[in-house]
């Protein structure tokens, strides 16, 4: 890859890609294992973004804490997905990551190249409709 631009564009792709897979694995009726892990992968992104979050925030010391509590409440909500039945764990996990979008999009979006913006905002919204869609597969029996 020739720039950060061009990787960050690349891993974000084949970051969705395990949550296509989600999607697909659910609704053949996969087995629950591959289910298992690709829910702990939803879980992990969603703690790698919320990190994300905090290393902005710290760079932009006018806006208080908000942004640093919030992204720890999001990432410990985050873990009730683990105790629920799929098809509310995937919904439950739909939420956090539209309001990690929208978090994230309040208080870092001044800080960010218009590219990566826009990356992020369609990459957050491909993974809360892949979440959405994987949660109403689910609640119906695969």
């Amino acid at each position: 890859m020739q720039n950060r631009q061009q990787a960050a564009r690349v891993l974000g792709a084949a970051g969705v890609a395990p949550f296509v897979a989600l999607l697909v694995v659910v609704a053949l009726g996969g087995p629950a294992w591959i289910i298992d892990l690709l829910r702990g992968y939803a879980l992990l992104i969603l703690a790698f973004l919320c990190g994300s979050l905090w290393a902005d925030a710290l760079n932009r010391p006018a806006d208080g804490p908000a942004p640093l509590i919030l992204s720890n409440l999001i990432v410990l909500a985050a873990l009730v997905a683990l105790l629920l039945p799929l098809g509310w764990a995937f919904a439950w996990l739909a939420a956090l990551f539209a309001l990690h979008a929208l978090t994230e999009w309040r208080w870092t979006r001044a800080g960010q190249p218009g590219w990566y913006r826009r990356l992020r905002w369609m990459l957050s919204i491909a993974v809360t409709v892949l979440l959405a869609a994987t949660a109403a597969v689910a609640a119906r029996g695969g």
